[in-house]
């Protein structure tokens, strides 16, 4: 029998409450494809009612651990069957529930950020968390919505909401084609000041962003480095256009 997709699971499950918006299951299933009989860690921030790590334990059926992290005291009394999944209840990002969960792994192949979705929880979080994702993971921010809204500290003009700050990661990506003009240090200055800005920002661990209807996926790439193009391959004998073999302007 054909495994049931992300989309089926959560449509169809029953227990514990997860709330999910419809874009993200069909993303989620060709996102997470690769991955679904590997032995993964997957760390959730935000589980509210717990279901979602129901889903992640049926859909990862290989997977060797889920975590998820809230800060509703009330998530203390989240209980499962499958000894798989340990919930923390804490802030995330302070220090006492950091603590916890790395004792419980430091190395993760999915991070998922669905808690308070507040711009500085959601940069603190990228920040803490995304050095714990293994080479290749994946680090997915929830319900980016609401960084269009003032309550959650955004704002469409606000230049320094969690959204411009991912936004300038884009050119971070591409740091090989500016890196005589500026550093990523003081290009991020709004952000970090110029002697702490995260060392794995600095390595070009980050490979990739994408940007999509509240979601954002921001991809580690599996060796840090900046050159991220590769070589330029050039195939065949041919040029009845244009004599090939010169440089991009």
């Amino acid at each position: 029998m054909e495994p049931k997709s992300i989309d089926t699971l959560h449509r169809t499950k029953t227990g514990k409450i997860s709330d999910k918006w419809a874009s993200y299951l069909p993303y989620y299933d060709t996102l997470f494809a690769p991955l679904r009989d590997q032995p993964i860690q997957l760390l959730e921030i935000g589980v509210q009612n717990g279901g979602s790590q129901e889903t992640w334990a049926q859909y990862f059926q290989s997977a060797e651990l889920f975590v998820g992290c809230d800060i509703d005291p009330k998530c203390e009394a989240l209980r499962y069957d499958d000894p798989r999944i340990k919930i923390v209840v804490g802030d995330a990002n302070g220090a006492p529930a950091f603590q916890k969960i790395t004792a419980l792994s430091t190395a993760f192949d999915i991070v998922i950020d669905d808690g308070s979705h507040t711009s500085h929880d959601i940069m603190r979080s990228f920040v803490n968390y995304f050095p714990l994702l293994k080479p290749g993971g994946v680090f997915v921010v929830e319900d980016t919505c609401c960084l269009y809204m003032d309550a959650f500290g955004g704002g469409i003009l606000n230049e320094f909401n969690a959204y411009a700050f991912f936004k300038r990661l884009v050119d971070v990506v591409n740091f090989q084609f500016w890196k005589n003009d500026l550093s990523i240090s003081n290009y991020l200055r709004s952000y970090f000041d110029l002697r702490s800005t995260p060392a794995f920002i600095l390595d070009g661990w980050i490979e990739s962003v994408e940007f999509r209807n509240s979601i954002i996926t921001i991809k580690k790439s599996l060796t840090p480095t900046h050159e991220k193009l590769g070589e330029r391959i050039t195939v065949g004998s041919e040029a009845q256009v244009q004599n090939w073999g010169g440089k991009l302007p």
